[in-house]
């Protein structure tokens, strides 16, 4: 009496899951190499606060960045200002920029902002699709981002956010 090794049935049915558990392992590498390059905007040194909010950018903002250097940026676009302008010359043009930038981004993720709208379920959460989330360097003065922040209220950019990092 022998074990019978196989069958004259048909064909043998079993999943070989070795190259299943390769892909899964191959995704997940490539998504914690690319996970870390999804940040918004320019990376700055964000002021801390000892109360935060936790939000997921999701792409349902759009990150207005200020560097250091006052070097701004509108998503990943940094807008460019011609270095012989200075002054409040400078500013003004910075705010036309500025405008034009968001008001493109805007209505280019229009759609996005549309169904990030019809996905959420409550209304505080509806209220950040297509919001504003500035994220300035710590080592700025307050009156530059202030400059910044009022050029959005005067622009009926009601819903702005302000980036921060967590004190531990």
């Amino acid at each position: 009496m022998g074990a019978a090794v196989g069958s004259n049935k048909g064909p043998m049915a079993d999943i070989n899951v070795t190259p299943l558990i390769d892909v899964v392992l191959v995704l997940l590498v490539v998504f914690m190499v690319i996970t870390p390059m999804l940040s918004s905007g320019l990376p700055v040194d964000l002021p801390m606060a000892t109360s935060t909010v936790t939000v997921n950018d999701a792409g349902q903002h759009i990150v207005i960045s200020v560097t250091k250097d006052m070097e701004i940026a509108v998503d990943q676009d940094v807008i460019e200002i011609d270095e012989s302008i200075t002054g409040d010359a400078r500013m003004q043009a910075i705010r036309d920029r500025l405008l034009v930038a968001v008001n493109f981004v805007n209505q280019d993720r229009a759609d996005d902002f549309a169904r990030c709208r019809e996905m959420e379920t409550d209304s505080v959460s509806k209220g950040n699709c297509g919001s504003i989330l500035v994220k300035a360097d710590a080592n700025l003065e307050y009156g530059q981002v202030r400059q910044i922040l009022d050029f959005l209220a005067e622009n009926r950019f009601t819903s702005v956010f302000i980036a921060a990092g967590k004190e531990k």
